[in-house]
């Protein structure tokens, strides 16, 4: 005997477009790549009308699911990260300078491939962590109440999950690549973030990078760039002066997102300052808020 099941299209498309919203906002949240609500709303909407539709259209379950896996979705995400253009906009907004990135057309590309497919990644992760929570809340209660006690304990759930993310983020990103840009030559390096570097440069108000002087020094003296002490404190000394200079720019190479700093300043050091070879350059601390 064939089992006949009735549904309610309201409810269901409620309940779906309700899903959705929150796997797409969460994973925005997840990711650090927050998405305007209205884009969000709008994707959801096109997401949930486009599955049901499906539904009743297909016959066959298997080929129903492949295809709200492999083109709906998608088709959701696409839509909260947007045109190739815009994430182009969005990228030369997040950078401090106006300076373009090298081969930018083609890391903008490979950037927006790979927010993509991450994004597309965290929405399904998102749907696994609400999922879970909510199946485990809903039961025990009844009501429109305990309906929206539940939803916001799913989003409580995901700020959590967002704050071990960034933990997780933070421990990663203290090792970074490094391009940096002089008058007549770009430099690759390995710099260290240091949030106990809050040099500031007095004469100009930027941040003071730490560099290795064997990286630069010839660069320095072939290019005749101008070079002035700044003076310092530090544990175990109470005063001194370090020699510095300013560069023309630097590529700080993150994983999500590259970021230009035009005319940092180097603190030049001696060998001994770097107890190994991890990085040759010691991160301004204050530059972890860009």
């Amino acid at each position: 005997m064939q089992a006949e099941y009735e549904i309610y299209a309201d409810v269901w498309f409620l309940t779906n477009f309700t899903m959705d919203a929150m796997a797409l906002w969460s994973a925005g949240k997840l990711l650090r790549q927050p998405t305007p609500l209205r884009r969000v709303f709008l994707a959801s909407l096109a997401g949930t009308g486009g599955s049901m539709f499906l539904f009743f259209q297909m016959h066959d379950p298997a080929l129903y699911q492949l295809a709200v896996h492999f083109f709906v979705n998608p088709c959701m995400v696409w839509m909260c990260c947007g045109t190739m253009g815009s994430f182009r906009k969005r990228a030369a907004r997040n950078r401090s300078g106006n300076a373009p990135m090298p081969d930018s057309g083609g890391r903008s590309k490979a950037f927006w491939v790979k927010s993509f497919f991450g994004r597309w990644a965290a929405v399904y992760l998102a749907v696994l962590l609400l999922g879970g929570f909510l199946e485990w809340a809903m039961p025990k209660g009844q009501g429109v109440l305990h309906v929206l006690a539940c939803l916001a304990g799913a989003v409580a759930a995901v700020e959590a999950a967002e704050r071990l993310f960034l933990q997780i983020r933070h421990q990663r990103r203290t090792v970074c690549s490094l391009l940096l840009v002089t008058r007549e030559k770009k430099v690759s390096a390995k710099g260290f973030w240091d949030t106990g570097n809050l040099l500031v440069d007095p004469m100009v108000n930027r941040p003071v990078h730490i560099v290795r002087k064997s990286l630069l020094w010839e660069q320095i003296q072939k290019e005749r760039l101008p070079i002035r002490l700044i003076p310092f404190h530090s544990l175990g000394r109470e005063q001194g002066v370090i020699e510095a200079v300013t560069l023309e720019g630097m590529y700080i190479l993150q994983e999500d997102r590259p970021v230009y700093l035009d005319k940092p300043v180097f603190g030049i050091a001696e060998e001994k300052l770097f107890q190994d070879d991890r990085c040759d350059v010691i991160l301004n601390g204050k530059s972890m808020e860009i």
